[in-house]
C-alpha cells in the first residue's frame, strides 16, 4: 500500500487535467490478491476486518474468488461504484491514511504473496446490458479476459460490435459487461457475464448458436470468414469463473 502514495503523486496532474472535460464515472479499479499457500483461512478473516472497517460506508468493494483456469485460488477486489479518475485519486488518498494503511500492512499483507497486481478499466459501450442492473449479480459469474494483438483492435471492437446486435436481433438474455484496460502495454478486454443458473448455465444452449444468431443479424455475410477474422485479432484469451464472497464483501 505505501507504493500508492507514489502512484496517486504521478497521476494526479493526469487526473487534474482529465477531469476539465466531463468526468465519466465509468472506471473500474481491480486489486488481483494471492494468498500464501494454506493460509487462506488467515486471510479471509483478515480481509473480512480489513473492508468491515475501512471499506463499510466509502470506498465500498466486492470480493470474487477465482474458482477455475490458472489463477484458481487468487481473490479479485473489486471497488464496487463506478468511478471517474477524480473517484479513483480519491480512493488512492484513503488507502494511504495512516490507520487505513498500517492495518492493511499489519493484517492483510502478511497473508500475502507478494503486493498483488492492480489493473484500471473504462466501461465499453459495446456491453450488451440488461434493464436493471441486479440483473448482473449473481453469485458465479464468468470472466474472458481478451488481450488483442497490436494493430488489430479495430479489426476486433468491429468483432464485438457485430457480436453485440447479434444478441439484440435474437433477444437474448444473456448479457455481459465490456471493459478496456486503462493503462499498460497493448489492449486488454475483459468480458463480464452472469451465471444465473450457476454451473447449470454453461449447458448448451441452441438460442446462443452464433452461427444461427450471426444469420439472423447479417443475412448476407459469411459467419466462417467473420470468425476467423475476429479471432484472428486477439492475441490470447483466457476464460475464468469467479465466485462473489459476500462475506468478505462491504454490506450491500
Amino acid at each position: 500500500m505505501k507504493k500508492l502514495l507514489f502512484l496517486a503523486a504521478f497521476l494526479a496532474p493526469i487526473l487534474l487535467i482529465g477531469q476539465k472535460t466531463a468526468p465519466k464515472q465509468n472506471k473500474t479499479t481491480v486489486l488481483v490478491l494471492h494468498p500464501l499457500a494454506g493460509d487462506r483461512e488467515g486471510f479471509e478473516q483478515a480481509l473480512a476486518q480489513h473492508n468491515n472497517k475501512f471499506h463499510k460506508d466509502q470506498g465500498q468493494v466486492d470480493i470474487f474468488e477465482v474458482l477455475t483456469g490458472d489463477h484458481t485460488g487468487d481473490y479479485h477486489f473489486v471497488y464496487r461504484s463506478p468511478a471517474s479518475w477524480a473517484d479513483v485519486e480519491t480512493a488512492f488518498s484513503a488507502t494511504n491514511e495512516k490507520s487505513h494503511s498500517d492495518d492493511w500492512n499489519q493484517n492483510v499483507a502478511k497473508h500475502l504473496s507478494g503486493a498483488g497486481k492492480r489493473f484500471f478499466y473504462e466501461a465499453s459501450d459495446d456491453s450488451y446490458l440488461p434493464s436493471g442492473p441486479a440483473e448482473m449479480r449473481t453469485d458465479l459469474v464468468g470472466l474472458y479476459l481478451i488481450d488483442i494483438n497490436p494493430g488489430m483492435e479495430d479489426d476486433f471492437f468491429a468483432g464485438i460490435k457485430k457480436i453485440k446486435e447479434m444478441y439484440k436481433k435474437s433477444n437474448s438474455k444473456n448479457h455481459y459487461a465490456i471493459e478496456t484496460s486503462a493503462f499498460g502495454k497493448g489492449t486488454q478486454v475483459s468480458v463480464v457475464f452472469p451465471l444465473p443458473k450457476g454451473w447449470a448455465s454453461f449447458e448448451p444452449d441452441p438460442n446462443g448458436d452464433w452461427s444461427k444468431m450471426f444469420k439472423v443479424a447479417f443475412p448476407k455475410e459469411d459467419f466462417k470468414a467473420w470468425m476467423k477474422k475476429f479471432n484472428d485479432s486477439q492475441k490470447s484469451f483466457e476464460s475464468m469463473v469467479i465466485k462473489h464472497r459476500q462475506d468478505l464483501s462491504s454490506p450491500m
